[in-house]
């Protein structure tokens, strides 16, 4: 027998660990579609979590057939709130955006500091 952890996220802990895991005893040679069925989930919500890629085991994102081992931390996620692609491309745009505003105040701050001491006629 092998002891496995598993621990659920919820949408309301902000992805954080709110419990400590739960410990699972299941034979030597499971695998996480055994596991997600002796916690006494169903074979539909056991497809709907595979495919959403909401199961992992430390982290790594696992499939029906990974086998687990001693130790082993079976995750079930929670659903992404947002793409993370189009998170990171609206952070690298608002960079540029900032960067360039950045140096339009500085030119700005520059010409208005050469306007005042150029002398008077």
């Amino acid at each position: 027998m092998i002891h496995i952890q598993w621990l659920e996220l919820k949408p309301f802990d902000g992805g954080v660990l709110t419990q400590p895991p739960a410990t699972l005893e299941m034979p030597v040679g499971s695998t996480v579609a055994q596991a997600l069925k002796a916690i006494g989930l169903s074979d539909s919500q056991i497809a709907a979590l595979l495919n959403q890629r909401a199961v992992a085991v430390y982290g790594l994102y696992a499939t029906e057939n990974t086998v687990l081992h001693t130790g082993d931390r079976l995750e079930i996620l929670d659903d992404l709130k947002f793409d993370p692609m189009e998170s990171r491309r609206r952070r690298a745009q608002h960079k540029v955006v900032t960067k360039r505003q950045k140096e339009l105040a500085k030119y700005e701050r520059r010409s208005r500091k050469q306007g005042k001491t150029a002398p008077k006629s």
